[in-house]
């Protein structure tokens, strides 16, 4: 599951909250005999995280009484048990239920039974004597909640006039709408029927059997049975839905419908067009056919991303829909990458299900490796295999902190689950699986995952499970490789240096932590690290590949091919490697001098994230880095443009003194406005796509960071007349326009904003303007802006990112602090805050962007005590605080190199590789 609120400071917000009942409750509710009083007994103690495996699902069928317009739902769930061993007890995890009846029968006889609470996260079953081993099923009356502040759990939306209920189960939240069995391991079918007010329709993981008229007017919608499911892959919505068929999809051409809010089919056609394809791709690389007996994809305002339910895949819907005339190449690239990751995991993850949340990577890192794997021969002109070396720069990045996760990180309590949906997990787990599937050959390592999903189809799956798999159609051991990545946080510094003597030319590897400035090193550590090298053998234009396993701190790698010294040597080919790489002595004049053009597209992202994370960790000038960045600006590759954006890092507003951020400016306005005011804010007929995915980022830079006058004059034209016409800016500029317009933006265009935005019915839209009001850099209308937050009449899912958004800006980073600590209590801090309480450890991120003592210690003050109470919250402080550390330290170490850089009028030298200093 990706979830696009899940980077930087939205790392754990998942939304949960509670509403008020519903009145009067259906009298359908199938009826339950009322337990038996029981004897004064001392409760039982509630499990801590787990639940005991003395008793075991092996069935669920529930009822569901649903009606969107209002917050409670009524259930009636049967739950078949097998008991291991006599017991008083049974657990089951539940969360904001309330048991209304419950009864237990055993070999047809009715067992008294008392229902206990067990804290937050669980619901106990007392019961009058102990169950013998063997099959039983337990009844549970219950009344729950569907919110209207939360994407998690069963929660509400209105859309275009109409209310929905949708669900988002993963990691844990089954629970808050079925006393369940809420782990990974417990695997069981499902059988689901819902009872809905006339005009709604129902729709679930697998085909309905029956549709049924009610005494009331409403409808009953019976389903098939699942194949054994977990139940954070349980996935419904009810309401007035549209359908879009596509075609029958998959070797078992199975039955392909676009599930859209009422009114929207058509938005879906371009989903409807790729998805068949899609899965047709992914069941060529796996031998292995899509195991479910539907597929719809269900769009869902307001979700943070996508998830892959098998048989009902839920979207983002403004990832998901679009309107012709209003459609992207960035949203239609968008949904692709999205769908082929959550169509990966029908295999990775629903087929083969983790064991336990410590390898969730088994689902997330396999799915999020697999999209460029598919996407490189699909759409090859995509590009793919050079976006995913920028991904894994940015995976290396997550990966700097030393609170970073491990990949594989013990799961000790309910905030580990929520921590390990990160960029560890799916970004960095995706990049060493490609790391490992270059040293093993692409084709050893497919059959090694056909091998693991056909031994454990059906079923549930570890880590060693994969392992072995792999080991045994690559014939070597594997693990001993990525267990070293897998089980230890941060990765290699590999240090490469070039040897010529009279035995021939070698490279030398050694390797230690990569840490930036502001981090310290917890002791030694080191990885085996596959490591291949490229270089020119000397005989025409040919080039050859040495390649090793770099095991503790030195190895050496011959370079047989080489005719004498070669004139340069990189030393991770592809930029495969999960690692930095650093140059020492003469190879990385070498390489500047002779080897740069001879590098692959993917070698020169890879170089490009090198430079940058050397100059974070001291090891260069930022000054060397940033003409790296000015002569990249005009390269005509985007996606290496698009790389070297990240080295503008260096010339973060939080580095400079006040009388620099002018400098700053004039650099960014005079590195990039030029090719920006080229580009203009309208696309050209006969474009190719590459321009038209870079403009608005050169757009963006040069009018908003660079206060270009004439982009800025521009956009607030076009920002006005867009206010009036939303046909007057082309779809892919309506969010730069309005962004560089609002940089500069004053009180009047404010309220123009803040008086579109009230009056707005259409999401997306409304989505843009509030967009625009988190662009405003004025510190006194931020402060204004913020207050939607507490406006009862706002969508408070539409503006809880709003604080991040503002903390970003120096100008206005201590308003967004200032908000969420005068606020805490009405956001996040009280039973009936606006926010749930799983947003509250992100919190903490409104300071991550501070850049001093002073201010650390203030997020310190304030956060500590309140994020050891937060989901997640601990290691979410720690993170912020550890930004704060390592932007103060940067700032001492780089900042005379920077504003030397920005200080100076002559032309930029041509840059160094990287070298050790």
């Amino acid at each position: 599951m990706p979830n696009l609120l899940r980077p930087a400071a939205l790392a754990a917000v998942t939304l949960l909250t509670a509403c008020g009942a519903r009145q009067n409750p259906p009298t359908e509710l199938p009826a339950a005999s009322a337990p038996a009083p029981h004897a004064a007994v001392e409760a039982p103690t509630p499990p801590v995280l787990r639940l005991p495996t003395d008793v075991r699902p092996t069935g669920y069928t529930v009822e569901l009484t649903l009606d969107p317009k209002v917050s409670a739902f009524q259930g009636v769930a049967d739950i078949d048990l097998e008991v291991a061993k006599p017991t008083s007890v049974i657990w089951l995890h539940g969360k904001r239920l309330t048991v209304k009846q419950a009864s237990l029968t055993q070999a047809g006889a009715s067992v008294d039974v008392r229902p206990v609470k067990g804290g937050n996260e669980f619901l106990g079953f007392s019961l009058a004597k102990p169950l013998a081993a063997g099959p039983a099923r337990l009844r549970v009356v219950y009344d729950g909640i569907a919110s209207e502040k939360e994407t998690n759990g069963a929660f509400r939306v209105n859309e275009g006039g109409d209310w929905y209920i949708y669900t988002q189960f993963e990691p844990i939240d089954a629970r808050s709408v079925f006393p369940s069995f809420d782990e990974p391991a417990f695997k069981v079918p499902w059988q689901l029927t819902f009872h809905v007010p006339a005009g709604n329709v129902a729709v679930t993981n697998t085909p309905q059997l029956a549709e049924e008229a009610r005494p009331d007017g409403g409808r009953t919608f019976r389903f098939a049975r699942t194949q054994p499911l977990p139940g954070y892959l349980i996935a419904f919505g009810v309401g007035p839905f549209d359908f879009l068929p596509a075609a029958d999809a998959g070797q078992k051409q199975v039955k392909t419908r676009i599930i859209t809010p009422r009114g929207r089919a058509a938005e879906g056609a371009y989903a409807a067009e790729v998805t068949p394809q899609i899965l047709a791709a992914l069941e060529d690389y796996f031998g292995v056919p899509y195991a479910y007996e539907k597929l719809d994809v269900i769009a869902v305002p307001l979700l943070g991303g996508a998830m892959e339910h098998p048989g009902l895949v839920t979207f983002n819907s403004r990832l998901m829909l679009s309107r012709p005339e209003e459609d992207t190449l960035g949203r239609q690239r968008g949904f692709a990458g999205t769908q082929v990751h959550e169509l990966a995991h029908q295999w990775f993850g629903n087929l083969v299900t983790m064991q336990w949340w410590d390898d969730l990577w088994l689902n997330e890192a396999f799915a999020t490796w697999m999209t460029p794997r598919i996407i490189e021969t699909w759409r090859p002109a995509w590009d793919a295999p050079v976006e995913r070396v920028d991904s894994r720069n940015g995976a290396l990045d997550a990966d700097s902190l030393l609170s970073a996760r491990r990949i594989r990180q013990p799961i000790d309590s309910p905030n580990d689950i929520l921590n390990a949906f990160d960029g560890i997990t799916y970004g960095k787990g995706a990049a060493v699986l490609t790391m490992t599937e270059e040293w093993l050959g692409r084709e050893v390592f497919r059959r090694g995952i056909q091998r693991y999903i056909r031994q454990h189809a059906g079923g549930n799956a570890t880590a060693k499970d994969f392992l072995d798999a792999l080991s045994a159609e690559a014939g070597k051991d594997v693990t001993g490789m990525l267990a070293t990545f897998l089980d230890q946080g941060g990765a290699p510094l590999v240090t490469a240096s070039l040897e010529c003597g009279a035995g021939g030319a070698k490279v030398v590897l050694t390797q230690q932590r990569y840490l930036r400035l502001g981090s310290k090193a917890p002791g030694p550590q080191s990885w085996r690290v596959p490591v291949c090298v490229d270089y020119p053998t000397g005989a025409g234009n040919t080039e050859a590949r040495a390649c090793t396993l770099l095991e503790g701190e030195r190895a050496e790698v011959a370079l047989t091919d080489a005719k004498g010294c070669p004139a340069w040597v990189f030393p991770n080919a592809e930029g495969a490697g999960y690692f930095r790489m650093q140059l020492a002595g003469e190879a990385a004049a070498k390489l500047t001098k002779s080897g740069l053009e001879r590098l692959s597209r993917a070698e020169r992202v890879s170089l490009i994230g090198d430079v940058r994370a050397l100059a974070m960790a001291g090891a260069m000038p930022a000054s060397e880095a940033l003409v790296l960045a000015a002569r990249t600006a005009n390269d005509k590759d985007r996606i290496v443009v698009e790389a070297s954006l990240d080295l503008l890092e260096l010339v973060s507003m939080r580095l400079l003194p006040e009388e620099k951020q002018a400098d700053r400016a004039r650099f960014l306005r005079e590195t990039y406005g030029p090719r920006a005011r080229q580009l203009g804010f309208t696309p050209r007929k006969g474009e190719d796509e590459d321009t038209r995915l870079l403009r608005p980022r050169l757009v963006w830079l040069a009018g908003r960071e660079g206060a270009d006058p004439k982009l800025v004059g521009e956009a607030r034209t076009l920002a006005d007349r867009w206010l009036k016409d939303k046909r007057a800016v082309a779809p892919e500029m309506v969010d730069t326009v309005l962004a560089v317009a609002a940089a500069q933006g004053d009180a009047a265009f404010q309220q123009k904003l803040l008086t579109a935005v009230r009056a707005e019915k259409e999401r997306k839209t409304r989505q843009q303007l509030i967009g625009a009001l988190a662009s405003f850099t004025d510190p006194v209308l931020v402060k204004q802006n913020l207050a939607l937050m507490l406006d009862k009449d706002v969508d408070p899912r539409e503006t809880l990112w709003m604080p991040f958004a503002a903390s970003r800006n120096v100008r206005t980073q201590a308003v967004a602090f200032d908000f969420v600590t005068e606020n805490y209590d009405r956001l996040v801090g009280s039973p009936d805050a606006r926010l749930p309480e799983e947003v509250a450890g992100s919190m903490a991120f409104v300071g991550g962007g501070f850049c001093g003592a002073d201010r650390r210690q203030q997020v310190a003050d304030f956060f500590t005590e309140r994020n050891a109470r937060a989901p997640g919250g601990p290691r979410m402080l720690a993170q912020a605080l550890e930004l704060v550390d390592q932007c103060t330290a940067l700032k001492a170490a780089q900042g005379e190199s920077i504003g030397a850089f920005l200080g100076q009028r002559s032309a930029p030298r041509p840059p160094q590789a990287p070298a050790t200093r």
